[in-house]
């Protein structure tokens, strides 16, 4: 019996896509034979030139292996600029400073909660002789968390300072209170 059940993710796809799929999702550097396995594409060929034509229009970066043969890696730089984007399509100003406001509301919350200043501070309480490992466990929690908050809080930032002007991009288009009108059309 052949039947399938789920049909394969492969199945509306060319060759070319699958590699565009994959290689635009990869967290680290992979090789051209990595890549052609996982987007199940026979020719190594049409991965590699698919491979190359991503790292000519920036979606991903080459880069030396420590094997001394081309990989593929993530254009980090590349996808936060499409995240910053991705903020201002989608929310307006306000609505970005309340989620800043929002994220500085929990840190003053920890900072007041745990008697400190700063994430590093935090940290160094770890080492406290009073904690116990359910305590520990828990500052672990609150700091990624709060690494995670303070990443994000750049990024909303960033798309703050940069709303008008990627809003004054397309003419007619940038009304700061209208953020359905994504700015990359």
């Amino acid at each position: 019996m052949t039947d399938r059940g789920l049909d394969s993710w492969t199945d509306d796809l060319t060759a070319r896509e699958r590699v565009r799929e994959i290689a635009t999702t990869i967290t680290e550097p992979r090789s051209v034979d990595w890549v052609r396995e996982e987007a199940q594409v026979s020719s190594w060929q049409t991965a590699k030139d698919e491979l190359e034509m991503l790292v000519d229009f920036g979606q991903v970066q080459a880069v030396e292996g420590d094997d001394g043969n081309r990989k593929y890696a993530p254009n980090y730089q590349r996808r936060y600029f499409d995240e910053v984007a991705e903020l201002i399509n989608t929310h307006t100003r306000a609505e970005l400073r309340d989620e800043i406001a929002s994220i500085q509301a929990d840190i003053d919350e920890w900072k007041s909660r745990f008697d400190v200043e700063s994430w590093d501070e935090l940290e160094a309480t770890l080492t406290d002789d009073a904690l116990d490992s359910e305590g520990i466990r828990e500052r672990n929690r609150i700091l990624r968390q709060w690494e995670r908050y303070e990443d994000n809080k750049r990024l909303l930032k960033h798309a703050l300072e940069l709303y008008d002007d990627a809003r004054e991009l397309h003419p007619g288009r940038n009304d700061s209170s209208n953020a359905s009108t994504p700015v990359s059309q």
